[in-house]
């Protein structure tokens, strides 16, 4: 029996929280910015993010951070640089789904889906609102948006995620 992940739950919910707060308002939206480690800071900075995702206009985020971009209202949201997610179970690799030749991790949690890209230099966190990917459909579409910006982070050995 698989169990949840529970590392980036919290962290999901907190970043949902800030998000639709910021829905409500036209100013930059709060977020929680990553702290990569060194090599992944500089794989970070060298994404270019898409000025739209989904028709969305990037917006401001506060605090500013170059490993973090959103987009809309409620906001689309990518962290770069975040940690590992973790699986008790070590069944990671079970339920890794690829898209456009990226590995996503769903987060085993309520809406917003958080879906996090594995198997490259940075981990990247992508969060939908559910207004953008409801729930039963798959958010495989939106994902793709980012295939330009995140296909040039360095791939990890093979196996590794």
């Amino acid at each position: 029996m698989r169990r949840p992940v529970r590392t980036g739950a919290a962290a999901g919910a907190a970043l949902a929280a800030v998000l639709a707060a910021a829905a409500c308002s036209g100013g930059p939206v709060r977020i929680t910015a990553p702290s990569p480690d060194p090599a992944a800071a500089q794989a970070c900075r060298e994404l270019e993010f898409p000025a739209k995702v989904n028709g969305l206009e990037r917006r401001e985020t506060d605090p500013e951070t170059p490993y973090a971009a959103v987009w809309g209202s409620p906001a689309i949201a990518l962290r770069c640089g975040v940690p590992r997610p973790s699986d008790p179970d070590t069944g990671l690799i079970e339920r890794v789904v690829t898209i456009d030749g990226l590995d996503w991790l769903p987060e085993d949690s309520e809406q917003p889906r958080v879906w996090t890209l594995v198997g490259r230099a940075a981990y990247v966190e992508v969060t939908i609102p559910p207004k953008y990917a409801p729930p039963g459909t798959p958010p495989g579409e939106l994902l793709t948006e980012f295939t330009p910006a995140l296909s040039g982070l360095a791939k990890k050995p093979e196996g590794e995620y």
